[in-house]
């Protein structure tokens, strides 16, 4: 009895709460259906490194420097906001908004970029027609982007994971800023792009 409650106890002592925790994304291009958006936490001052990942699409063309189209550009990204219920006229639901970008060639600007799915401003679907409902996750090709980052989730047409749901919540539970809306510091809860 006492080794387990010693074991807990040090467990405990190494991870940490919840609260302590120092996070951040990171997103691996693959391709523009299938990359890996992670986010990743610490408990300072330990340098042991925590991940959970999901799958997540990125634009239509792997050039970053295509406006609309090209995927998220490489490189470092502070983060400029989350919301539970963004009311957007593209990007609706939860959704963290990232910085703008200029992209590899040093004078395209990539601006308007979110980590996002496709739902209701109340996280809901929105699933009416035969075709693609831009607030209804259906099918593989809705990992395609304007160039912002999309994670799934399921539908009532669809039986996709919750990776938007799982996102959102280890962001709050493991480092993620618990304020909502737009950030006054644009240091908070970095995005790291790999090329």
């Amino acid at each position: 009895m006492r080794i387990a409650l010693f074991a807990a106890l040090i467990l405990c002592w190494t991870v940490g709460p919840a609260s302590a925790a120092n996070g951040w994304w990171t997103f691996e291009r693959n391709t523009n259906l299938n990359s890996t958006l992670s986010w990743k936490w610490t408990y300072p001052p330990s340098p042991v490194e925590y991940t959970r990942s999901w799958r997540g699409g990125s634009g239509t063309a792997m050039d970053e420097c295509e406006i609309g189209r090209g995927w998220l550009p490489s490189g470092w990204y502070a983060q400029k906001g989350h919301w539970d219920h963004y009311e957007g006229s593209k990007v609706k639901g939860r959704v963290w908004w990232i910085q703008d970008k200029t992209c590899r060639d040093g004078s395209t600007r990539r601006t308007e970029l979110f980590i996002h799915s496709e739902e209701t401003s109340s996280n809901g679907q929105s699933c009416s027609s035969a075709y693609d409902d831009p607030f209804c996750w259906e099918r593989e090709s809705d990992y395609y982007s304007n160039g912002c980052i999309k994670l799934a989730r399921p539908s009532p047409v669809a039986s996709f994971p919750n990776d938007l749901g799982a996102a959102h919540t280890t962001f709050h539970d493991y480092g993620g800023k618990a304020a909502h809306g737009a950030y006054d510091t644009a240091d908070a809860n970095e995005l790291y792009v790999y090329s």
